[in-house]
């Protein structure tokens, strides 16, 4: 989200692979934003296990973000010849509700930890993404939700993906700024190509896969969990990284169960 280049690689790729009778739903963050616009506002940015301890005031600005993020994405993905529908998730389509505090280990000594309007999706309308779809356009989402009350609710981008991917789709492709997962080897850390759900599982357990990459290794999962046939870590920073990967050239970290 901070490279506009890469995002225009995403939308080529997009157009590219469209030709070859693929479709697609963009799930998009701004993470980095939301930390820039929380300092100027003298506002102090918390994550735990990976996650945006969100009060009221962190909310508003998330919401302007994503906000300003998607209209962005889709004049880069218009400019390039592909039709986006902009939706946040809050507009029916992440059924949320509020994820319950989260044990963390505070310097030897485990605590809960209340996140705040971090939500949890309970369930996604995956109808508002694939009429979309089938009317040719790209949908271009705000991981945003809604619980029964009607309060918005913070969603990490990976999170939402994972379950809209879940909901939605065969494949399920994580853009991020590094190559995949990482895992030790001889000579130090090593790109792990293909991991297994149950190896995931035991690389989380050692403590091994860690804060920013925990939410990304569980949506992909949740993803595969909800039915998707695999899913992929990649670096959304590479030209040609989505045709990369689903032609099998360079598929970063592979994921299946």
């Amino acid at each position: 989200m901070d490279d506009e280049r890469a995002i225009r690689y995403l939308a080529e790729d997009v157009v590219y692979l469209q030709g070859k009778d693929l479709r697609f739903a963009i799930v998009h963050g701004g993470g980095k934003e939301i930390t820039r616009r929380m300092a100027d506002a003298g506002l102090t940015s918390k994550k735990v296990a990976g996650l945006r301890i969100t009060d009221d005031a962190t909310m508003e600005i998330v919401e302007e973000v994503m906000r300003e993020a998607n209209k962005e994405i889709c004049s880069i993905f218009r400019s390039v010849g592909v039709v986006p529908e902009p939706i946040s998730g809050a507009d029916g389509l992440l059924v949320c509700e509020r994820k319950p505090p989260v044990l963390v280990d505070n310097g030897g000594s485990k605590k809960f930890v209340d996140l705040g309007r971090v939500g949890q999706v309970v369930r996604v309308e995956s109808r508002i993404v694939l009429e979309a779809i089938e009317r040719g356009r790209v949908p271009i989402i705000a991981p945003i939700g809604k619980d029964k009350s009607g309060m918005t609710l913070n969603i990490n981008a990976d999170t939402a993906a994972g379950s809209i991917a879940g909901a939605c789709s065969e494949g399920f492709v994580l853009l991020t700024d590094v190559d995949g997962i990482y895992i030790p080897g001889p000579n130090g850390a090593q790109l792990a190509p293909e991991l297994r759900i149950s190896e995931i599982q035991d690389l989380v357990a050692k403590g091994i896969i860690k804060e920013g990459m925990l939410p990304k290794t569980e949506a992909c999962v949740h993803a595969i969990n909800s039915g998707v046939k695999t899913a992929w870590i990649a670096n959304g920073l590479r030209r040609y990284a989505l045709r990369s990967v689903l032609s099998g050239q360079d598929h970063g970290t592979k994921i299946h169960g």
